[in-house]
């Protein structure tokens, strides 16, 4: 009876191990798909029924990719590093000490400036890409703007132009408020009993102890700045300044659907990505354990 017993969880456990196998292969499929496809031609991409390994393995395709574009692809890798690790970086910067005043001092009116912030999260972002591209065409004393913002362009066409609104996310703000709140009081409470300055505590004992959950904000902001193609379309008009996303409608709008050149830029802007989570994902893993996080 025992080994029967034994027999039949080892069976359970050899099923459940081929059920993941194929799910993760499942889901690795569009991603080698790609890759496949980035290596054949226009004309073998078309074939029906399609060939899964290409006949002939064409590298080219990458060097094409790269150098195409009107900005080149290198120009557009650039963009989309400042634009996604700036970006980021200002987006700490001021969630940081948001959560930190939220979670740590009580005033007046700070259980609703949490909730406001909260609140935003239910509002579609398409709904707010009118309101920001006025705002930032009109900011006063910028691109040649008067104080009424009027005479120039603002922050239109610029790096800044593609940042700014999405310096204070309400997500991050939620994420790094949980994570704050984790730390027990009592240090925050030896701190003060110590000397020690608000900022030095911040710097010092919050942000280390924190640091799973800042990197896991950190790396959700530097993928959706990444993958942002709409609002980058919409604030620039120089293609010197558009990221990676938006050189890719090159090979569909101006060339019409090049989709072996597509396929091989599109792993150009997935590499990065699949590396960063690589180096950061115990980190990640932790930070999403710590503040519920499921995914």
């Amino acid at each position: 009876m025992r080994s029967l017993d034994k027999l039949y969880s080892k069976s359970m456990w050899t099923l459940v191990i081929i059920l993941i196998i194929g799910l993760a292969l499942l889901s690795m499929f569009p991603f080698i798909w790609m890759f496949l496809n980035s290596l054949k031609s226009q004309a073998e991409i078309n074939l029906i029924p399609p060939h899964i390994l290409p006949e002939r393995w064409m590298f080219e395709n990458y060097i094409h990719a790269w150098f195409k574009p009107e900005a080149t692809f290198g120009r557009y890798f650039i963009n989309s590093t400042i634009v996604a690790g700036a970006g980021t970086l200002f987006m700490l910067a001021v969630c940081i000490p948001i959560s930190y005043a939220i979670s740590h001092f009580s005033f007046k009116g700070s259980k609703w400036i949490f909730f406001f912030v909260i609140s935003t999260m239910m509002i579609p972002s398409d709904i707010t890409i009118i309101p920001n591209f006025v705002t930032l065409r009109h900011f006063p004393f910028a691109g040649n703007n008067n104080w009424l913002g009027q005479g120039g362009q603002g922050f239109y066409d610029s790096y800044m132009g593609i940042m700014l609104p999405f310096f204070a996310s309400a997500f991050s703000i939620f994420l790094l408020r949980q994570a704050f709140l984790s730390v027990p009081k009592e240090y925050f409470e030896a701190s003060q009993v110590d000397g020690m300055t608000y900022f030095r505590y911040l710097c010092t004992v919050l942000v280390p102890l924190s640091a799973p959950s800042i990197v896991t904000a950190s790396l959700f902001s530097f993928i959706g700045k990444w993958n942002s193609v709409l609002w980058p379309l919409l604030i620039t008009s120089n293609e010197a300044l558009r990221p990676l996303q938006v050189g890719l409608l090159y090979f569909v709008s101006e060339e019409g659907h090049n989709y072996h050149h597509l396929m091989a830029a599109a792993t150009f802007t997935i590499v990065p990505i699949v590396v960063l989570y690589i180096f950061a994902q115990k980190w990640f893993h932790s930070g999403a354990v710590a503040t519920g996080l499921k995914g």
